[in-house]
C-alpha cells in the first residue's frame, strides 16, 4: 500500500507498538499533503496520518499542533490520541461521519450548520500561531512551479500583487482561521460538523475561510451572498466585493499550490 512500512510506523507509536499491522483492516483515505489510513479491528477504529516528505518544507507542524489543540478546546476538531513533531498522528475515527458534498450546502439550515463552527472559531478570541501573508504565499508557490507554468500564471500573479495591498487597506481584521476548508476537511457526523486537518491554520481574514468554502462548493454569486448573510446575522455586515476578491485570489493560490505539490513529489 504505497510502500508504507506499517510495522516500522507502529513501532514509533506507543499505542500501537505492541500490535501488528496484521491485527487491523487497513484502508487508505483521501489526502493531498498526507497519506491517511483507517485502522480497524474489533476494539479500535483509528486514523493514521503519515505526512508526505515534501509537505514539511512549508508546513509548521508545531503551529498546527498548537492551533488544533485550541480548536479541540472549542469542540470544533477531534484531538489526536498521539502525535509526533514530524506530523505523524493517530486520531480516533469520527464514527458515522462523511465529508460534505455540494448538495449539503443548499438551504438556510445547511448554511447555518456551516457558519456556526466558523463563527465560534472566528469570534473565539483565540490567538493562533502564525499569520498568513497571501502575497508571500503566492510568491513562494509560484517559485516552485516549472518555467512553463510560471509563464502560464504570470499575468494572474501580477494582477494579484496589485490587488492584495488594496485588500489589506479594506480588511485589517485577522482572526483564528482554519484556512483550508475544502469539503474534504468538513466532516458531517449526523447534524454535527467537525473541522479537520489544521495544517494551514493561522491568524487570517475571516473572508479566507468563507471564500474557501465558496470555491470548494462552486457557489455562484447568489449563494456566496447567502453564506455571507448567514455568517453576519446578528453582527457586523461584510462586503460581498471583498469575498469575491478573496475567492479569485485563493483560487489562484490553490492552483499554484497543487501544481507545486505535484512538482515536488
Amino acid at each position: 500500500m504505497n510502500q508504507i512500512d506499517f510495522k516500522r510506523l507502529f513501532s514509533r507509536i506507543p499505542i500501537l507498538e505492541k500490535q501488528s499491522p496484521d491485527d487491523f483492516s487497513i484502508s487508505q483515505l483521501p489526502g493531498y499533503t498526507n497519506r491517511n489510513y483507517r485502522l480497524v479491528n474489533r476494539s479500535s477504529d483509528w486514523v493514521l496520518r503519515v505526512p508526505r516528505s515534501a509537505t514539511n518544507r512549508y508546513i509548521d507542524r508545531a503551529a498546527e499542533a498548537a492551533n488544533q489543540d485550541c480548536a479541540s478546546d472549542l469542540d470544533l476538531a477531534p484531538r489526536p490520541l498521539w502525535r509526533e513533531d514530524s506530523g505523524l498522528t493517530l486520531t480516533q475515527t469520527l464514527s458515522a461521519s462523511r465529508s460534505l458534498m455540494p448538495a449539503d450546502l443548499t438551504g438556510s439550515s445547511a448554511l447555518q450548520r456551516i457558519v456556526t463552527p466558523l463563527s465560534i472559531l472566528h469570534r473565539s478570541g483565540q490567538r493562533f500561531r502564525g499569520r498568513v501573508d497571501l502575497g508571500r504565499l503566492l510568491t513562494r508557490y509560484y517559485s516552485l512551479l516549472s518555467l512553463r507554468l510560471q509563464e502560464k500564471y504570470r499575468p494572474r500573479l501580477q494582477a494579484a500583487r496589485y490587488l492584495i495591498p488594496q485588500l489589506h487597506d479594506r480588511d485589517s481584521d485577522y482572526v483564528a482561521s482554519h484556512n483550508d476548508l475544502v469539503l474534504q476537511n468538513l466532516l458531517l457526523q449526523r447534524d454535527r460538523l467537525w473541522l479537520i486537518d489544521w495544517e494551514f491554520s493561522a491568524m487570517a481574514s475571516p473572508y479566507w475561510d468563507l471564500a474557501t468554502i465558496c470555491n470548494a462548493a462552486d457557489f455562484d454569486d447568489r449563494q456566496s451572498g447567502q453564506l455571507l448573510d448567514a455568517y453576519c446575522a446578528g453582527g457586523e455586515s461584510m462586503e460581498e466585493s471583498l469575498l469575491f476578491d478573496y475567492r479569485n485570489l485563493l483560487q489562484l493560490l490553490s492552483e499554484c499550490w497543487m501544481a507545486a505539490l505535484v512538482n515536488r513529489r
